[in-house]
Protein backbone atom coordinates (compact mmCIF):
# COMPACT_ATOMS: atom_id res chain seq x y z
CA UNK A 1 0.00 0.00 0.00
CA UNK A 2 2.78 2.43 0.23
CA UNK A 3 4.66 3.75 -2.92
CA UNK A 4 7.98 3.53 -1.65
CA UNK A 5 9.82 0.46 -1.11
CA UNK A 6 10.60 -1.28 1.81
CA UNK A 7 14.55 -1.44 2.27
CA UNK A 8 16.34 -4.22 4.00
CA UNK A 9 18.26 -2.88 6.97
CA UNK A 10 19.18 -5.52 8.33
CA UNK A 11 19.89 -8.66 6.17
CA UNK A 12 22.67 -11.67 5.57
CA UNK A 13 23.51 -14.26 2.95
CA UNK A 14 23.78 -17.90 2.69
CA UNK A 15 24.94 -20.47 0.51
CA UNK A 16 26.24 -24.05 -0.04
CA UNK A 17 29.77 -25.12 -0.87
CA UNK A 18 30.46 -27.86 -3.16
CA UNK A 19 33.57 -29.64 -4.67
CA UNK A 20 33.73 -30.00 -8.15
CA UNK A 21 34.66 -33.51 -8.12
CA UNK A 22 35.45 -36.31 -5.30
CA UNK A 23 37.94 -36.60 -3.23
CA UNK A 24 39.10 -39.01 -0.98
CA UNK A 25 39.88 -38.13 2.45
CA UNK A 26 43.79 -38.84 3.33
CA UNK A 27 44.45 -41.39 5.95
CA UNK A 28 47.04 -40.69 8.46
CA UNK A 29 49.77 -42.88 9.64
CA UNK A 30 50.88 -43.16 13.07
CA UNK A 31 54.23 -43.64 14.42
CA UNK A 32 54.78 -43.79 18.25
CA UNK A 33 57.86 -42.96 19.42
CA UNK A 34 59.29 -45.73 22.06
CA UNK A 35 59.19 -44.01 25.78
CA UNK A 36 61.63 -45.31 28.25
CA UNK A 37 58.72 -47.07 30.04
CA UNK A 38 57.17 -49.51 28.02
CA UNK A 39 53.85 -49.04 29.47
CA UNK A 40 53.75 -45.38 28.02
CA UNK A 41 54.74 -46.59 24.83
CA UNK A 42 51.62 -48.76 24.72
CA UNK A 43 49.28 -46.41 27.02
CA UNK A 44 49.76 -43.84 23.62
CA UNK A 45 49.78 -46.36 20.95
CA UNK A 46 46.12 -48.04 22.46
CA UNK A 47 45.09 -44.13 22.72
CA UNK A 48 46.14 -42.76 19.25
CA UNK A 49 45.84 -45.98 17.34
CA UNK A 50 48.11 -46.26 14.32
CA UNK A 51 46.20 -45.24 11.89
CA UNK A 52 43.04 -41.99 11.69
CA UNK A 53 40.98 -40.45 8.80
CA UNK A 54 42.75 -36.82 8.17
CA UNK A 55 38.78 -36.12 8.30
CA UNK A 56 40.04 -33.16 5.42
CA UNK A 57 37.57 -34.35 2.83
CA UNK A 58 34.35 -34.38 4.78
CA UNK A 59 31.67 -34.61 1.30
CA UNK A 60 28.12 -35.36 0.97
CA UNK A 61 26.90 -38.02 -1.53
CA UNK A 62 26.66 -34.64 -4.04
CA UNK A 63 30.40 -33.16 -2.84
CA UNK A 64 29.20 -30.64 -0.53
CA UNK A 65 31.89 -29.87 1.93
CA UNK A 66 31.72 -29.82 5.39
CA UNK A 67 33.83 -27.24 7.82
CA UNK A 68 34.65 -24.62 5.12
CA UNK A 69 34.92 -21.19 6.88
CA UNK A 70 32.60 -18.51 5.57
CA UNK A 71 33.66 -15.09 6.72
CA UNK A 72 32.59 -11.27 6.01
CA UNK A 73 35.57 -9.08 5.93
CA UNK A 74 35.47 -4.91 6.91
CA UNK A 75 32.52 -5.04 8.82
CA UNK A 76 32.24 -1.65 9.97
CA UNK A 77 28.89 -1.54 11.92
CA UNK A 78 26.47 -4.42 13.01
CA UNK A 79 26.09 -7.12 15.93
CA UNK A 80 28.66 -7.14 18.46
CA UNK A 81 30.50 -10.45 19.12
CA UNK A 82 28.77 -13.01 21.39
CA UNK A 83 30.67 -14.03 24.48
CA UNK A 84 30.48 -17.65 23.65
CA UNK A 85 34.06 -19.69 24.35
CA UNK A 86 35.53 -21.74 21.91
CA UNK A 87 36.45 -25.25 23.50
CA UNK A 88 39.46 -27.34 21.96
CA UNK A 89 39.63 -30.85 22.87
CA UNK A 90 42.41 -33.17 22.22
CA UNK A 91 40.79 -36.76 22.29
CA UNK A 92 41.73 -39.44 20.95
CA UNK A 93 45.36 -37.59 19.62
CA UNK A 94 42.40 -35.64 17.16
CA UNK A 95 41.29 -31.67 18.01
CA UNK A 96 38.03 -31.84 18.08
CA UNK A 97 36.29 -29.75 16.47
CA UNK A 98 39.19 -29.71 13.81
CA UNK A 99 37.57 -26.43 12.55
CA UNK A 100 35.98 -23.67 15.29
CA UNK A 101 35.16 -20.06 15.59
CA UNK A 102 36.81 -17.83 18.04
CA UNK A 103 35.32 -14.34 19.54
CA UNK A 104 37.76 -11.83 20.46
CA UNK A 105 36.40 -11.19 23.98
CA UNK A 106 36.02 -14.37 24.91
CA UNK A 107 37.99 -17.29 25.65
CA UNK A 108 39.93 -20.52 24.47
CA UNK A 109 39.45 -23.44 26.88
CA UNK A 110 41.80 -26.09 25.88
CA UNK A 111 40.89 -29.63 27.12
CA UNK A 112 42.67 -33.08 27.36
CA UNK A 113 40.73 -35.75 27.46
CA UNK A 114 43.33 -38.35 27.03
CA UNK A 115 45.62 -40.08 29.51
CA UNK A 116 48.87 -38.75 28.00
CA UNK A 117 50.57 -35.14 27.44
CA UNK A 118 49.32 -33.67 24.71
CA UNK A 119 51.07 -29.76 24.28
CA UNK A 120 48.85 -27.22 22.33
CA UNK A 121 50.04 -25.03 20.22
CA UNK A 122 47.53 -22.16 18.66
CA UNK A 123 49.43 -19.90 15.91
CA UNK A 124 48.32 -17.00 14.34
CA UNK A 125 48.90 -17.11 10.41
CA UNK A 126 50.56 -14.31 8.66
CA UNK A 127 51.62 -16.21 5.35
CA UNK A 128 50.80 -19.45 3.61
CA UNK A 129 53.71 -20.62 5.56
CA UNK A 130 54.63 -18.80 8.59
CA UNK A 131 52.92 -18.39 11.86
CA UNK A 132 53.19 -16.30 15.35
CA UNK A 133 52.46 -18.18 18.14
CA UNK A 134 49.33 -16.78 20.18
CA UNK A 135 49.58 -19.75 23.06
CA UNK A 136 51.76 -22.81 23.90
CA UNK A 137 50.21 -24.82 26.62
CA UNK A 138 51.58 -28.29 27.97
CA UNK A 139 48.31 -30.42 29.19
CA UNK A 140 50.23 -33.33 31.19
CA UNK A 141 47.17 -34.63 32.97
CA UNK A 142 43.73 -35.72 31.94
CA UNK A 143 40.97 -33.88 31.82
CA UNK A 144 43.09 -30.67 32.28
CA UNK A 145 41.62 -27.68 31.30
CA UNK A 146 43.29 -24.41 30.15
CA UNK A 147 41.50 -21.09 29.79
CA UNK A 148 42.80 -17.97 27.45
CA UNK A 149 41.49 -14.82 26.33
CA UNK A 150 41.12 -14.52 22.82
CA UNK A 151 43.28 -11.37 21.44
CA UNK A 152 44.85 -12.02 18.02
CA UNK A 153 42.36 -11.62 15.30
CA UNK A 154 42.47 -14.34 12.10
CA UNK A 155 43.03 -17.94 11.50
CA UNK A 156 44.87 -19.84 13.63
CA UNK A 157 46.22 -23.09 13.49
CA UNK A 158 46.37 -25.16 16.25
CA UNK A 159 48.75 -28.28 16.66
CA UNK A 160 50.02 -30.68 19.17
CA UNK A 161 54.17 -30.17 19.48
CA UNK A 162 54.01 -34.01 21.14
CA UNK A 163 52.25 -35.55 18.53
CA UNK A 164 52.93 -33.84 15.00
CA UNK A 165 50.01 -35.31 13.24
CA UNK A 166 47.22 -33.72 14.60
CA UNK A 167 45.85 -29.82 13.34
CA UNK A 168 43.09 -28.33 14.11
CA UNK A 169 42.21 -24.56 13.02
CA UNK A 170 39.79 -21.53 14.79
CA UNK A 171 39.21 -18.24 13.10
CA UNK A 172 39.67 -15.63 15.84
CA UNK A 173 36.75 -12.88 14.79
CA UNK A 174 36.09 -9.29 16.30
CA UNK A 175 32.22 -9.69 15.05
CA UNK A 176 29.44 -12.60 14.97
CA UNK A 177 29.72 -12.54 10.90
CA UNK A 178 31.53 -15.64 10.36
CA UNK A 179 29.95 -19.31 9.83
CA UNK A 180 30.90 -23.14 9.08
CA UNK A 181 29.33 -25.20 6.38
CA UNK A 182 27.80 -28.16 7.92
CA UNK A 183 27.46 -31.91 6.56
CA UNK A 184 25.22 -30.06 3.68
CA UNK A 185 28.09 -27.61 2.83
CA UNK A 186 25.16 -25.10 3.70
CA UNK A 187 26.18 -21.71 5.77
CA UNK A 188 24.26 -18.44 6.72
CA UNK A 189 24.74 -15.42 7.98
CA UNK A 190 22.09 -13.61 9.65
CA UNK A 191 21.56 -9.52 10.90
CA UNK A 192 24.42 -8.50 8.30
CA UNK A 193 23.87 -5.11 7.98
CA UNK A 194 23.16 -3.72 4.50
CA UNK A 195 26.02 -2.83 2.16
CA UNK A 196 29.04 -4.41 0.18
CA UNK A 197 30.99 -6.96 1.72
CA UNK A 198 34.60 -8.52 0.34
CA UNK A 199 33.50 -12.95 1.67
CA UNK A 200 36.94 -14.91 2.53
CA UNK A 201 35.83 -18.66 1.96
CA UNK A 202 38.42 -20.79 3.30
CA UNK A 203 39.49 -24.48 3.68
CA UNK A 204 42.24 -26.39 4.12
CA UNK A 205 42.55 -28.47 1.25
CA UNK A 206 41.30 -26.61 -1.46
CA UNK A 207 42.52 -22.67 -2.83
CA UNK A 208 40.98 -19.71 -1.13
CA UNK A 209 38.47 -18.17 -2.68
CA UNK A 210 37.62 -14.51 -2.40
CA UNK A 211 33.86 -12.73 -3.34
CA UNK A 212 32.23 -9.56 -3.20
CA UNK A 213 28.82 -9.74 -2.19
CA UNK A 214 25.82 -7.07 -1.79
CA UNK A 215 23.69 -7.39 0.85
Amino acid sequence: TKKNPIECAICGIKGKIKAAEKIADPVIKIVIKPKPDPKETELERSTCGDSQKANMYILSPANEVKNVLVIVEDVKKGKAAPKTDLLIDNTKCVFEPIVGIAYKGSNFKIKNSDPLLHNTNLGLLLTETTRRSVYNLALPNKDQVITKPVRAIGLIIVKCDAHDWMRGYAYASEHPYVAITDASGNFEIKDLPAGKYKVRIWHEGFKEVNKTVDV
